[in-house]
Parts: C-alpha cells; structure tokens; sequence
C-alpha cells in the first residue's frame, strides 16, 4: 500500500490527532484509577490517624487521634492550587458552624515551614496547619486538595480528591449532623 504524497499532510495530521487522543484518555484513566485507588488503600489501612503531624506555628505535633471526642477533617493542600486556597475559606465558614464539634487539620503541601507560616499569620483561619509533604507522599496521595473526615470514633467516613463543590460541603454537613452532639 502507497500513500499518495499529496494526502501524506493530511495522514501524519490524523494520526497526531489520534494520538492525542489516546495519550488524553489514558492520561485521565489512569488519574481516575489512582484516586480509586487511593481511596481503596486509605480506607483498609487507615493509618494517617496515628501518625503525628509536625504544627507550623511551633515544635509540637498532633495527631488526628488527639481529638477522638470530635469530627476532624484532615485537608491536604497547596498555596500553589487556587482551588485549595478558596477551599479554605468554605473550610472556615464549616468550622464556625460546627465550632467545637470539628477540627480543621491543614496539611500544607509543598511549602517550606515559614511560607505556611505566613499564610496562616496572613489568613488567621481556624485551623491547625501541620507540614503535610511528607505524609502526603508516603500515602501516595493522588492531588491537592484532598480531604478525609473522621468521624469522633476515629473512623474514616469522608475522602474526596480534588475541589470540593457545595454538594459536597453538604454531605460533609450530612455525615456530621447525623451522629450524636
């Protein structure tokens, strides 16, 4: 088989075409897969409750485990990701809402030490900012934002990668209101 020259443009274009195409597919496959899978491993092991999470703000660590009396929503994110920054003031609003009932656990996600302290001197949100790079790449954590929610009893009842949208908020809102005050 012989291609004419003067269809050889319009062949190397199609295939270029469906090449990306392709390389598209699979790309977005494969991110789908991970967070499938993240979301698989992290609930089976579950050790991010234990671990201890070094605070920005001073020498002391914590630990999702530490407030075992309350809802704590761990959030993975990065000044670097617009998505995670205006999560934050929707995590503010959720936290005031529920006050003493959720903490707030911002795990900073390629930051040096005195950027996150920055950022939390500059927006005074309400929450602890711990270094998170670490963790987050020790539990192949698949993107920021990311987030989990633990219920009072230490169980995982929330992951979701990537923005969270106001349907999401609300299941947050759902999980939440229904357990005991």
């Amino acid at each position: 088989m012989r291609l004419d020259p003067k269809y050889f443009n319009t062949f190397l274009a199609v295939v270029a075409v469906v090449a990306a195409l392709f390389i598209a597919y699979f790309t977005v496959s494969s991110q789908l897969d991970k967070r499938s899978e993240f979301k698989e491993r992290i609930v089976q092991q579950d050790s991010l409750q234990t671990v201890t999470w070094p605070l920005v703000e001073s020498s002391e660590s914590i630990s999702i485990a530490d407030f075992s009396d309350r809802f704590v929503l761990l959030h993975f994110w990065s000044n670097w990701s617009e998505r995670s920054v205006e999560a934050h003031r929707q995590l503010a609003k959720l936290k005031r809402e529920y006050g003493g009932r959720l903490t707030v656990i911002a795990a900073a996600v390629g930051l040096r030490r005195e950027e996150a302290l920055s950022y939390a001197s500059e927006h005074g949100f309400p929450f602890y900012h711990v270094a998170g790079s670490r963790l987050f790449s020790a539990f192949q954590i698949p993107g920021v934002p990311a987030y989990l929610l633990y219920a009072p009893e230490g169980r995982l009842e929330f992951v979701l990668t990537g923005s969270m949208d106001e349907v999401q908020f609300d299941s947050l809102r759902t999980i939440m209101d229904g357990k005991p005050k």
